[in-house]
């Protein structure tokens, strides 16, 4: 059988995207119009869970579009929420193609009646523990409509990636997943919606995994490795065991965990075992913003001296900021950019918070009758606001975002805090100086696309709406800038 794994993707801010040739009619920068940093882990795991006798193309849309000249006999399509309305279109395309089609991941998770139109079948729920039945009903032709996952997966259980299917023209070609889960529930994230418990693989297994390197990958690829789990460090003594074990690797890695985990030992500790860079997602430098996100495990007053510990270390910090969330003031989203360059993150990125459905963040905002009307899947990119904002105008809040965005990354302040990263060794200042050069140019892109929109747009689309949240906070933002 021969099968397409497709990994959804679009560029923020164009939802009408439809593949390359779309985006040069809709004048997508270029900086915008591929995302080639880091491969993610999705389509190798899925890839990797079907029988050896088929054929199997890997398809990632942050750096080539679908192949429409190859003919499949069924196409399996990963997506999340902001790239729903692309995968339709492509689910329709392989359709009338004559594949089947599957359609999986977060979003047909929380939403399998968006696709079943579409797709022929639709996974809720993680693919392992439907995997089996999923390829017997494919091999004898009689697919169900949907594939409900009615357990968490074992992940002692999964075989080893599909590295060689990866396309090279990503920087970093081997992303992993040693744990999956978070045992936080933060509202707005997609896991407060799909609530499984917090799992770890067996640490040889890992060690397995990450040195089944192909032998055609150049220097960088086969020595840095991203992991893509959700908080890495959640349990402790498993985090310690893994960097422990990695140290005799020599391996340069990067990972995401919480803020909470980061103490003197995790972060000397990550440091020798090879880790150079790390994803924390801070959210918000307003304290009320983090308690009316369930954010309690976030304190502020920690932010700077925890991240000290990890560029102690040489581990460089990414995080991102979340603007309009209910805490959020006018003078605080002024304030922003100088306060995240005050704590210390390396590389900042700032977005709307995403409405996800099933997501307590969701749900207060539909009841309070504040979310946009109609298909907002289009709108759930970052940078195109969903909801009516507490305490500003949504006009006020879209140019908040840009301006963040355009602040954070002039030249000086980029050049300050890859300056400072160098105090951090040679890795630390060569992934800073990277992630803030390739950083800087996206941002800067989006944030002039971004204004670009507004204004052939006009007024915020639920602009008309009567207001049903307090008004009393609105007003115009400061203008002092830095």
């Amino acid at each position: 059988m021969r099968v397409m794994v497709v990994v959804v993707w679009r560029p923020k801010n164009y939802p009408a995207w439809n593949g390359r040739p779309s985006g040069r009619a809709l004048g997508v920068p270029r900086a915008l119009a591929a995302d080639a940093g880091a491969a993610p882990y999705t389509g190798i795991h899925l890839a990797s869970l079907f029988p050896r006798d088929w054929e199997v193309i890997l398809v990632h849309e942050m750096v080539r579009d679908v192949p429409r000249d190859v003919e499949v006999d069924v196409a399996f399509l990963s997506t999340m929420d902001f790239c729903a309305p692309h995968a339709r279109a492509l689910a329709r395309e392989f359709r009338e193609r004559g594949a089947k089609v599957v359609v999986g991941g977060l979003c047909p998770t929380l939403n399998p009646a968006y696709f079943q139109d579409v797709a022929d079948a639709v996974v809720v729920g993680e693919a392992e523990p439907v995997m089996c039945r999923l390829v017997a009903d494919l091999r004898a032709g009689r697919l169900a409509r949907v594939y409900r996952a009615e357990g968490p997966a074992d992940l002692s259980e999964l075989p080893v990636p599909r590295y060689d299917l990866v396309e090279t023209a990503f920087k970093m070609t081997m992303p992993y997943e040693a744990t999956r889960g978070c045992p936080y529930a933060c509202s707005f994230c997609v896991l407060s919606a799909i609530r499984q418990p917090y799992r770890r693989r067996p640490i040889p297994n890992v060690l397995r995994d990450i040195q089944a390197v192909p032998s055609g990958w150049n220097w960088l690829q086969r020595r840095y490795l991203i992991f893509w789990d959700n908080n890495l460090g959640a349990d402790r003594p498993y985090f310690r065991d893994l960097c422990q074990a990695l140290v005799p690797l020599k391996r340069v890695w990067g990972t995401e965990t919480s803020i909470d985990t980061i103490t003197p030992e995790s972060a000397r500790l990550m440091g020798r075992a090879g880790c150079r860079s790390v994803y924390i997602g801070l959210e918000s430098l307003s304290q009320e913003s983090l308690r009316g996100s369930n954010k309690r495990h976030n304190q502020v007053r920690e932010y700077r001296r925890r991240l000290g510990y990890l560029h102690d270390n040489g581990i460089v910090v990414m995080s991102i900021f979340l603007v309009g969330l209910d805490g959020d003031s006018a003078q605080y989203l002024d304030d922003l950019p100088n306060l995240v360059h005050d704590v210390g993150v390396d590389v900042p990125v700032f977005s709307f918070a995403a409405p996800i459905e099933g997501t307590p963040f969701h749900r207060e905002l539909r009841d309070s009758g504040r979310l946009l009307e109609g298909d907002i899947f289009g709108a759930m990119d970052g940078v195109h606001l969903a909801y009516r904002p507490r305490d500003l105008s949504p006009d006020e809040l879209e140019l908040a975002l840009f301006e963040c965005m355009r602040r954070s990354y002039r030249a000086g302040r980029v050049a300050r805090r890859v300056a400072h990263s160098l105090k951090a060794g040679v890795w630390g200042g060569l992934v800073s100086a990277s992630a803030n050069l390739e950083y800087m140019s996206f941002q800067r892109a989006l944030a002039r696309a971004g204004r670009d929109r507004l204004r052939a747009r006009g007024p915020w689309p639920g602009q008309a709406r009567p207001m049903e949240a307090s008004s009393s906070g609105q007003g115009s933002r400061s203008s002092t800038q830095k």
